[in-house]
């Protein structure tokens, strides 16, 4: 790693900073680096060729962290875009618990809201979020590829991008998960920049016209990709349903496929719920579980359970968030901590 390289790695506080600059040094201090060496890093999305666009909300902001690391690890041009949802009836609101924290500002490169709209977050928001990342984007034609996920979407090994990006040589984009009819999933998606323009730029047409319900995600991509005659790759090695053997479009048990070996794809709040709602073990899940402000990013009800776990190691908090995490409101459970023993459970 050269010097501009670990520059970059603290300037996106990957590694720890030693110094407060404050109004700015002109000597070089602790951190091997002057206010004059960090302007050099001013003019640094001119000089990514690769962008990733993570999509966000504050249902997210539980993984944000570790997500955005892992992807400001490969070296891209990382752009956050997020999602607030202070409707006009909203009044003061929870800043901390609802919007990134300074460290998310840090992680990415760029950081974007779009207008607030309503009905169908997942649908609506999704796509004016990329809509907005778009118009970042067309200002820099160094960029020659886009990478798009979202915010609860990890790479385990980042450093395995550089391959992942060979995918695109004979395509114009290609997802981790495509299903047998045609449906490309959006939680991980590498696109050609052109084609990734192409895309939104048709996309938007779509939406031009509000409709109930507002359009999927997968919907419009699929018909995008029709329509506009794009070469659509299919990724070698897809997860599969463990029961059935059909594609799992959101990789629920971190199966083997072609992006888990790539670059150690997981979808983290898939894994999560889909290990409480079958009561497995979620203990591997502390390193990337944010406890920002005491947890804050989570509901009461996980606060009271398993973030105790992952805090002590006491599974009997894991117990009890197993019957609380019933996929059905019948099925759930509600006894006091006691109920699964008198005292800690570390075994």
């Amino acid at each position: 790693m050269n010097d501009q390289e670990k520059l970059e790695r603290k300037w996106a506080s990957l590694d720890p900073w030693q110094e407060d600059f404050g109004q700015g040094m002109e000597q070089r201090g602790k951190d091997g680096a002057s206010w004059y060496d960090l302007s050099l890093l001013n003019a640094l999305p001119c000089e990514k060729e690769t962008a990733i666009i993570v999509t966000s909300w504050s249902g997210q902001l539980k993984w944000l962290k570790a997500t955005l690391a892992s992807y400001r690890s490969t070296d891209a041009f990382v752009i956050l875009a997020y999602d607030h949802h202070f409707y006009p009836w909203v009044q003061g609101g929870d800043m901390i618990r609802t919007m990134p924290n300074p460290k998310h500002f840090q992680l990415a490169s760029s950081v974007i809201f779009k207008h607030l709209t309503a009905d169908a977050n997942k649908r609506n928001g999704w796509f004016w979020l990329i809509r907005y990342a778009q118009g970042i984007l067309l200002q820099f034609p160094n960029i020659k590829y886009v990478y798009l996920t979202n915010g609860d979407c990890l790479f385990e090994d980042p450093e395995g991008f550089s391959e992942l990006l060979k995918l695109v040589s004979d395509c114009d984009l290609i997802s981790g998960q495509t299903t047998g009819s045609g449906t490309i999933h959006t939680a991980n998606v590498l696109f050609r920049a052109e084609a990734f323009h192409a895309v939104v730029d048709y996309m938007a047409k779509l939406m031009r016209i509000p409709v109930i319900g507002s359009r999927s995600p997968e919907g419009n991509l699929k018909e995008a990709v029709t329509s506009l005659k794009l070469r659509l790759g299919v990724a070698l090695d897809q997860p599969l349903d463990p029961k059935d053997g059909t594609v799992d479009p959101y990789a629920r048990y971190g199966q083997d496929s072609t992006w888990k070996r790539l670059v150690g794809f997981r979808n983290l709040f898939a894994e999560y719920e889909t290990l409480g709602n079958e009561g497995k073990d979620v203990y591997w899940l502390r390193d990337v579980a944010d406890d920002f402000c005491d947890w804050i990013y989570w509901s009461g009800e996980e606060r009271e359970t398993v973030c105790q776990y992952w805090k002590t190691g006491d599974k009997r908090y894991l117990f009890q968030w197993w019957d609380r995490w019933e996929e059905s409101d019948y099925n759930r459970l509600y006894y006091p901590l006691e109920y699964y023993g008198k005292t800690a459970v570390y075994a």
